[in-house]
C-alpha cells in the first residue's frame, strides 16, 4: 500500500511539473486556441527606423499634427477634424463593429504592412487598450503634402467617435530634401511644395503650406 501511494505521489508530482512546463513554455496543450495568439507579443520581425528615409518616403504614425497652426490631437471627432483642416474627408472604411480580438488582429494586419519598430511601438500601445466597439477610417488629401488617414473609434453606436490613430503619408521626396535641424533634440525638416517638420522625440509633425502661410 505504501509503495502504491509512493508511485501515485510520483505520478502526481510529474503531472504538476508537466503542467508548469506547459504554462511557462506555452505548449499547444494550453495555447491551441488561435483566438489567444494576438495578445502575446506581435510575431512580426521589425526593423529599426531610418527616420530620414521614413520622413522622405514612408507612412508615419504621429501622435499629433499641426497644419498652418491648427493642431490635430488624437481624440478629435470627424467633424472637428474637417473643420480644422478646412476640407471634407472621404470614407475609406465605414463603421464596422469589432470585438477586442478582431481589433487586435486588425492592428496586426496594419503592422504587417508597416513592419518597423515605430509602428510596432505605436500599434502595440493600442493593442493593450483592448478596444471594442465601432470603428471607421476616413482620408483627407492635404494639397502639396500628401494623404492623412484617420482612424476613429466609439465604444457604442450612441457615443461620439474620437480619433485614435493618424497615418500621414507625405508625397515621396528625395533624401536630399530631408535635413536635421541644428540644435537640441531630433527634429527633421523637409522642404518642397510645403514645409514639414517632424519632432521625432515627441512624434509631432508640423506642416506649413504655401497657401496657408
Amino acid at each position: 500500500m505504501a509503495q502504491s501511494r509512493t508511485i501515485q505521489g510520483h505520478r502526481w508530482s510529474a503531472g504538476l511539473v508537466l503542467l508548469a512546463l506547459i504554462l511557462v513554455l506555452g505548449l499547444p496543450a494550453v495555447c491551441s486556441d488561435p483566438d489567444t495568439s494576438c495578445w502575446r507579443d506581435y510575431p512580426i520581425p521589425t526593423t529599426s527606423v531610418n527616420y530620414e528615409k521614413a520622413f522622405a518616403s514612408e507612412t508615419l504614425a504621429p501622435d499629433g499634427i499641426s497644419v498652418n497652426g491648427r493642431v490635430l490631437r488624437l481624440g478629435v471627432t470627424e467633424n472637428n477634424l474637417n473643420r480644422l483642416l478646412g476640407s471634407t474627408s472621404i470614407v475609406v472604411e465605414d463603421w464596422q463593429q469589432r470585438t477586442e480580438e478582431q481589433q487586435c488582429h486588425y492592428l496586426l494586419d496594419m503592422l504587417r504592412n508597416h513592419p518597423n519598430s515605430m509602428h510596432l511601438y505605436k500599434l502595440g500601445q493600442l493593442k493593450q487598450k483592448r478596444m471594442s466597439g465601432f470603428f471607421r477610417v476616413s482620408e483627407s488629401q492635404l494639397p502639396g503634402v500628401g494623404t492623412l488617414r484617420v482612424f476613429f473609434y466609439k465604444p457604442s453606436a450612441a457615443e461620439p467617435e474620437e480619433s485614435y490613430l493618424y497615418y500621414l503619408t507625405p508625397s515621396p521626396t528625395s533624401l536630399n530634401n530631408v535635413v536635421r535641424k541644428q540644435g537640441p533634440g531630433y527634429v527633421l525638416v523637409r522642404t518642397g511644395a510645403s514645409k514639414l517638420m517632424w519632432d521625432v522625440r515627441t512624434n509631432f509633425i508640423s506642416i506649413a503650406t504655401h497657401d496657408g502661410g
